[in-house]
């Protein structure tokens, strides 16, 4: 799927009171020698997640067992999954270990996927956009109990999302 339209998709399940607050970017290096590409979320006009190929490269990594795990192709097919099976591949891509294909193709799964399992989904570009859902509702909203060790993105999404339910 193009780009534009896995924006456009995106975009038409985001709450309406965010919708022109949060917006998805990508871009691609086409003069670079490798034509690196680039994923970012911005909310207000601030980058607030991202990822790319370099941003992998360059991602601090607290030793190198585990860059070396980064860098499997088990934990690369993990990364994909609903539903994320290793607590090292939680840790490892709360560091923001994300590259472009890895958030591009979740937002292709997200889209695909019926809500109530995005939602129960450990996997954070699952559970952050499920937080921005339109098909989330108070009653849901209010059941949610996020765990202190929550990914950066679910936790800024759900604070987004939260004065918007306090004001009914």
């Amino acid at each position: 799927m193009m780009w534009s339209k896995l924006r456009k998709k995106i975009k038409e399940f985001i709450t309406p009171e965010l919708k022109n607050r949060i917006d998805i970017h990508c871009t691609s290096y086409r003069n670079a020698h490798d034509e690196a590409d680039e994923v970012w979320i911005t909310l207000d006009g601030k980058k607030i997640f991202g990822g790319g190929f370099y941003h992998r490269l360059a991602a601090p990594f607290p030793s190198k067992s585990d860059k070396e795990v980064a860098n499997s192709y088990e934990f690369y097919k993990e990364s994909f999954k609903l539903q994320l099976k290793s607590n090292k591949a939680e840790e490892l891509l709360k560091l923001g270990i994300h590259d472009t294909y890895y958030i591009t193709s979740n937002l292709w799964n997200y889209i695909h996927t019926p809500y109530d399992e995005a939602f129960a989904s450990n996997n954070p570009i699952y559970k952050a956009f499920s937080l921005i859902d339109r098909r989330l509702g108070k009653r849901r909203f209010d059941k949610i109990q996020l765990d202190e060790n929550e990914h950066p993105l679910v936790i800024l999404f759900y604070n987004v999302r939260k004065p918007y339910f306090q004001k009914s």
